[in-house]
């Protein structure tokens, strides 16, 4: 299998934050031989594209550069809506929710948000500023 890297990775960024907005570490513990390469439509012709590699690549070149964050969507929509749990569930939720437009608030009970991510998966397979980082760009859409 070999990895096809964006030539541009800024607009390769801003495509894949769309459906993922955590894509740097999706890209370092999701199994995407299993979820995403398995039907990636590039691997009935050759070797499908290295999903994984790609995002972790990305989010890590716009984490050297800058993050990115995009506007708030311009219709907003009354009340608000609470997350309970800041773990990878409740920051994907979160992020989603706030890209709609909607006010959103997360509840945690640890000192640290991130859940699993930072108290479950050890340091050398996803390190802790690598969450921080997810953790901030989620906190910075809401």
């Amino acid at each position: 299998m070999h990895t096809r890297l964006p030539s541009r990775p800024r607009p390769a960024i801003k495509k894949v934050k769309e459906k993922n907005s955590l894509p740097a570490i999706c890209g370092r513990v999701c199994p995407q031989e299993t979820q995403c390469q398995k039907f990636c439509i590039v691997g009935k012709k050759g070797d499908p594209l290295s999903i994984g590699r790609l995002e972790r690549f990305i989010a890590d070149y716009e984490l050297q550069k800058g993050v990115t964050v995009p506007p708030r969507s311009n219709s907003p929509v009354s009340g608000k809506v609470a997350i309970v749990g800041s773990g990878p569930a409740g920051l994907t939720a979160a992020a989603d929710l706030a890209k709609l437009g909607h006010e959103v608030v997360i509840f945690e009970a640890l000192h640290t948000p991130g859940g699993v991510l930072m108290y479950g998966i050890p340091e050398f397979r996803l390190p802790k500023k690598t969450v921080q980082a997810e953790v901030d760009y989620v906190k910075k859409l809401i």
